[in-house]
């Protein structure tokens, strides 16, 4: 399934001499009408109403066989969907971008399709290339919206690894990787040029019809990075479960090492890193130090994090120590470390070093913005930390601060909204 999100980039110019501090009260909201405004608040009570969030899909049933589907549909279209969606179809998408523009706010597409751990089988390789169809799609449609003023000129897109390569493959991965005394063979650079060659790649611990889901799924991952990079846009490798992680981090490295070189101007493929999650600022300055020591540019997209309640509740049932932050308070502790780890490379180590700001957490989004207030950083450094939003928590106000913003918006059905946003995205507000 084809969704497309929304990212939104401010069009104003880099901080000049009579900077302000940044101040989300008084006249943020003052682009917005009252009825948008009034919208936004109704779904954010939506999506924090336990009912809703608890039994969502339920709820979703039950209004289309009581109204129709046609009926339920337009309620979503005028909360939810109407929200957080960008389209179903290219014009619509095109309008969305048109409304934003008028905002000074620039957007990016996102494919969020992934394959579930606890899903059934999907069949065969189809669903995986129908998945990589939609992918080059994406690109085609980001590389006509604005062009991002952070990028030296390149707009950016989302995509989750498991829209192309299966879960139980990641999972066997991540089993092998975890092993101490692990082989070479699963190397990033083996896989790069596995990729790069197109040669048959055969790994030990996996079997045969594994070995060739792996280069199929290789193959999948190099075409839509290869066609994006044609196009002149950069990917948002989006971050999943954490029992597959290592897999997940080992295919980005992989992308990395063949598109993150000098000569290839990148970073054209970005990894999310959760803050949620204990082990994130050892492994981001762990990942950062590789990057950097094989002359790679490093891209990184630092969120709070997502599946909080199902990743405890894999802990429970498999006696394995919880692998996220104990509360809230821990969650914005740990994403502060991350933000001003990340802050320091990219004033540090220039293009060579681009970070995502995704977060709605107001003392985050001052964390970030007061380097620029104070004139610690070099002319041009911000363009290369901009800021991520869902549609307008923060960008309003940011936005009216002269910040690059990006706002999030899927091309999603109207069916699948409930489930994607009311859902699945209101357990990330828990952290």
């Amino acid at each position: 399934m084809l969704r497309t999100h929304r990212v939104l980039y401010s069009q104003a110019g880099p901080p000049s001499g009579d900077w302000q501090p940044l101040n989300f009260d008084g006249e943020a909201f003052h682009l917005k009408g009252t009825g948008e405004l009034a919208r936004a608040l109704l779904v954010l009570r939506l999506c924090a109403w336990p009912p809703l969030v608890t039994h969502g899909l339920a709820l979703q049933a039950w209004s289309q066989r009581l109204l129709s589907s046609r009926l339920s549909g337009a309620l979503l279209r005028a909360s939810v969907y109407g929200q957080f969606v960008a389209g179903e179809t290219q014009e619509e998408v095109e309008g969305c971008v048109r409304q934003l523009q008028a905002l000074g706010l620039r957007p990016l597409l996102a494919v969020p399709t992934e394959e579930e751990p606890d899903s059934a089988a999907q069949t065969g390789e189809a669903w995986y290339e129908g998945n990589l169809d939609a992918m080059l799609r994406c690109v085609d449609l980001s590389r006509g919206l604005p062009e991002s003023p952070d990028l030296a000129g390149k707009t950016l897109m989302q995509l989750k690894v498991t829209a192309l390569a299966s879960t139980r493959l990641c999972k066997d991965l991540t089993s092998w990787i975890t092993k101490p005394g692990v082989s070479s063979e699963l190397s990033p650079e083996r896989l790069a040029e596995a990729m790069d060659s197109g040669q048959n790649l055969q790994v030990s611990c996996l079997n045969t019809e594994q070995n060739q889901h792996l280069q199929a799924s290789l193959s999948r991952l190099n075409r839509v990075a290869q066609y994006a990079r044609d196009q002149q846009v950069g990917l948002l490798v989006d971050a999943e479960y954490t029992f597959i992680n290592p897999a997940l981090s080992l295919l980005v490295a992989a992308l990395a090492v063949r598109w993150n070189s000098p000569r290839e101007g990148g970073p054209w493929v970005w990894n999310t890193y959760q803050a949620y999650l204990k082990d994130t600022h050892e492994r981001l300055r762990r990942d950062a130090e590789a990057a950097h020591r094989a002359g790679l540019a490093f891209g990184v997209k630092l969120v709070r994090g997502a599946y909080l309640e199902k990743e405890r509740k894999v802990s429970q049932l498999q006696g394995t120590e919880d692998p996220t932050q104990p509360d809230y308070e821990a969650t914005s502790r740990s994403y502060s470390r991350c933000l001003e780890l990340m802050l320091s490379l990219v004033s540090h180590h220039g293009p060579m070093c681009h970070l995502m700001v995704a977060s709605h957490n107001e003392e985050s989004v001052r964390q970030a913005t007061k380097r620029y207030e104070v004139g610690e950083w070099e002319t041009g450094a911000h363009r290369r930390a901009p800021f991520l939003q869902r549609d307008g928590q923060r960008a309003m106000g940011l936005q009216c601060f002269r910040e690059d913003i990006k706002i999030f918006k899927p091309w999603i059905d109207k069916e699948l909204s409930l489930i994607y946003w009311g859902v699945g995205k209101s357990d990330s507000s828990r952290k």
